[in-house]
Order: C-alpha cells, then sequence, then structure tokens
C-alpha cells in the first residue's frame, strides 16, 4: 500500500487504561491503511499499556510520545489539579502540529482532553475529531436529558429515549459534577470536524442514526476496535487458559470488575461466597485498584478473602492476582458467562465474542451501558442495580445471578442473542462488511 506522505494522524488519550486502549486500538487500525500515528501520553501509562497488550512489535507505524508530565493524584474527589497537570502535553502536541506544516495534521483526540487540545484547533493544517470514549447510547441518552432539563415544559417527544427513561440514571447520579455543562460544550464546539465512537450500527445502529441526526459534523461509529477474531499465542499461554482448555464448553464465568474499581473487604467477602455457593467453576481478577499519576504499574495490597474459601474452590476455580489476557479468556469456548462493571471496552470485548454477561454498574456511563445490556440487546442480566449502589449486596443475590447466567433457560437465550450479535459483529467487518466500509469511508474522509 502506498504511504499517505502528507498526512500524519496524531492521538490524544485520556490518560488511564479505559481511554487509552479504544485509541490505540483505532491507532493501528489506522496505521494499517500506511499512514503514521503518533501516540502522545504520559510516559508511565504508555509504558503501561504496550506491557499490558505484549505485543509491542505490532506497532510498526505508530511513534509513541511519552510525555513527562509532572502531576498531582488523579483524587476521586478533586480532579481538577490532575486534569490541570495535563495542559503540560500542550506544547509538546504544538510543536508535533508545526513541525508538520506541509501535512495535514489530523488530531483525534478523547472528548475530555478538548482543553488540552483546543490551542491547535485554529492551525491552518489542523483538523480535531473527538472521540467518545463512551457508547453511542450514553451520549444520546446524555443529549436527551440535557435538552429535557433546558426545556421549560419538562418534556420530551422522542420516543427512543422515552421508551427507556424510567430504566436512565441521571447524569448527575453517575459521573463527576460538570459532565453536563461539557457534554453540552463539545456538542457545541465549532472547530470539531467530526465525531468517533467505538461502536457499529449491528449494536447501536438506532442510536448512530439519531446521533447523526442531531450533529452538524461527521458522526462514524468505526468499532469495535478490539481483534474479533482470536488466535492463541502457544508460545506464551497464561495459566488461565491452560486451566480452561480442560474445561467443558460455557462452563465457566468471568469475573472481572476493571483496573479502576474497587470493593470494600466486606462486598468482597460476600461475592466470594456467592461465588462459591453458585457451584459454577470461575476465574476472578482480584488485583485491586491500580493507583493514579506516575506509579500507573502499583497496585494496592493483596485482598484478603474468608479464611479457607480458596482452598474449597481450588478445584473449580482460580483467582487471579496479576494480569490475565481478558480477551483470550472471552474468546476461549469454556467461558460461558462474564460477570463485570458494564464498562464499554469490557462489554464490546464480552459481545464480540457471544459470552452473555451478568452485571454491576460501577461509575461513570456503567449505568447506562447497563440498561443498553438488559433492557435494550437483552444479552445480560442485573445482579446490583444503580439505585442500590450504595447498599452491601449479599451473598444470595450473587449466587442467583451467577446460577441463572450460567445455569438457566433465561441465561441461555441471553448467550444465544450474544452469539448472534457476535456472528453479526464479526461479518460487518470483513471485507465487503458494514464496518469495514465505515472504516475506508473515515480513512477516504481524511485522506481527501
Amino acid at each position: 500500500m502506498a504511504s499517505n506522505s502528507n498526512l500524519v494522524v496524531v492521538m490524544v488519550p485520556f490518560p488511564e487504561y479505559g481511554h487509552q486502549i479504544p485509541l490505540l486500538r483505532l491507532s493501528q487500525l489506522i496505521s494499517s491503511y500506511n499512514i503514521p500515528v503518533h501516540y502522545m501520553s504520559v510516559g508511565a501509562r504508555n509504558q503501561e499499556l504496550k506491557q499490558r497488550q505484549q505485543q509491542e512489535e505490532e506497532f510498526p507505524n505508530i511513534q509513541f510520545h511519552d510525555l513527562s508530565v509532572t502531576s498531582k493524584e488523579n483524587d476521586e474527589e478533586n480532579y481538577m489539579p490532575y486534569l490541570e497537570s495535563l495542559l503540560q502535553i500542550t506544547e509538546p502536541l504544538s510543536a508535533i502540529c508545526h513541525s508538520n506544516n506541509d501535512k495535514r495534521v489530523v488530531v483525534i483526540h478523547d472528548a475530555i482532553m478538548q482543553f488540552v487540545v483546543e490551542s491547535v484547533y485554529t492551525i491552518s493544517h489542523v483538523e480535531a475529531y473527538f472521540f467518545h470514549a463512551v457508547s453511542a447510547f450514553t451520549t444520546y441518552s446524555m443529549l436527551q436529558q440535557i435538552k429535557e432539563n433546558n426545556e421549560v415544559n419538562n418534556c420530551n417527544d422522542d420516543a427512543l429515549f422515552t421508551s427507556l427513561q424510567a430504566y436512565i440514571p441521571s447524569i448527575e447520579s453517575c459521573f463527576k459534577p460538570g459532565m453536563g455543562e461539557l457534554t453540552k460544550m463539545l456538542r457545541d464546539c465549532k472547530f470539531k470536524c467530526g465525531e468517533i465512537l467505538n461502536t457499529c450500527r449491528e449494536i447501536e445502529g438506532p442510536y448512530l442514526d439519531e446521533l447523526c441526526k442531531q450533529s452538524n459534523t461527521p458522526f462514524w461509529g468505526l468499532g469495535p476496535f478490539n481483534p474479533v477474531n482470536i488466535v492463541q499465542n502457544s508460545d506464551k499461554t497464561h495459566r488461565c487458559i491452560e486451566w480452561l482448555d480442560k474445561q467443558q464448553v460455557n462452563s465457566v464465568i468471568f469475573v472481572s470488575f476493571g483496573t479502576a474499581n474497587s470493593f470494600s473487604i466486606e462486598q468482597i467477602h460476600e461475592i466470594a461466597i456467592g461465588l462459591e455457593r453458585s457451584e459454577q467453576k470461575f476465574i476472578w481478577v482480584l488485583r485491586g485498584k491500580d493507583k493514579k499519576g506516575e506509579n500507573v504499574g502499583d497496585i494496592t495490597g493483596k485482598i484478603e478473602l474468608p479464611n479457607g474459601f480458596e482452598e474449597r474452590v481450588e478445584n473449580r476455580g482460580i483467582i487471579a492476582r496479576e494480569w490475565v489476557p481478558q480477551l483470550e479468556i472471552l474468546a476461549h469456548p469454556s467461558t460461558g458467562g462474564y460477570f463485570f462493571h458494564s464498562g464499554w471496552n469490557s462489554f464490546l470485548e464480552s459481545v464480540t465474542m457471544g459470552v452473555p454477561m451478568a452485571t454491576w454498574p460501577l461509575n461513570s456511563d456503567n449505568p447506562y451501558n447497563d440498561v443498553l445490556i438488559t433492557k435494550v440487546l437483552k444479552v445480560g442480566l442485573v445482579v446490583r442495580d444503580w439505585v442500590n449502589k450504595d447498599e452491601l449486596i449479599k451473598c444470595d443475590k450473587i449466587e442467583t445471578g451467577v446460577r441463572t447466567l450460567m445455569d438457566s433457560a433465561e441465561g441461555e437465550e441471553m448467550r444465544k442473542r450474544a452469539i448472534e450479535l457476535s456472528r453479526a459483529i464479526k461479518k460487518s467487518v470483513g471485507d465487503g462488511g458494514s464496518q469495514k466500509k465505515q472504516m475506508d469511508s473515515f480513512i477516504a474522509h481524511i485522506t481527501r
């Protein structure tokens, strides 16, 4: 393929793993068209990202910029000092843009990073595209809520929204203060040349259509960015994969609540007892919460489980306190369910592999995704709903949720729907498929 010598793409992710991984995967997709990509983020975050992917050799056309950012701890109660420290990215970003003044520079940035990137919006050869790290359903729902709040009679006549309104949480209950105002500001930004989502029509067609109608600039659903066909690496087989190889098809539930979340010890013990009493085989990722800032690879101390738990379940469960190959686990034929936090990236990996879900939304967009998973697509069930987010969920409810997903007619129906959706997604990204055409359309737009 001929090189696109008159174009460079610059990626500016928000430096947290759940935001970085989709833009790295998008970088790989764009670079496969022989377009050079610059990936700019905090140095420690980049190193951790590449280490977790364990495939550094597969980034031949991507140049990583490991930026040194003096940052304060990403305090959950006060985000502002951390966000302000990210303004240090502005200068190296501007330098890249100006050093390529004989080319078109396409800056694809996390929507949250708008305050960092806005300094290059007015450079004549720069085009800026917003990337939303959430679902089309979440983006659409939040815009409808903002519209409803701004109308005097508080009446929303959008049937797509009103049919699910009773289940959709408020913006204020899910996000940090100011998210509604930020969403409105991003919608009204005059400098964006387009918006990108990690989704596809097979999953969110109606919501993509509505977003396209409401936007003054192109709106692309280019996902899923994660690989859809997984080849097991026989030279580096993780112990979880070796164990799965010995289990029956659809007999194991994978339990993981993301790297940015944590539970109380009391709640962890209830989850442990619920898993034990369910009598289902499981892989439970129990690593604690990633620390923020420069010490990205550090994990909080070992989490203690109920006395004797690990010995009692050793023949039917794995407790993984290390990094695990999540996508490979979800793709394995023995994995029949996923108990998780309703994170968008994890959902896409699960549905792409045809695995139904048990949900436990924890923060931000999770509760919105929960509605999409359980009420719209019906490929999962709720274990802990958002209304009860501050309550201790007892082991009997966890046991029931796991049993229902893994060993009931209801769970089997969800599995069938997930498998059908998986087949449609995999077909869409192949040659001639709808998503392959969508990506080709985006590449044609930025290389025009």
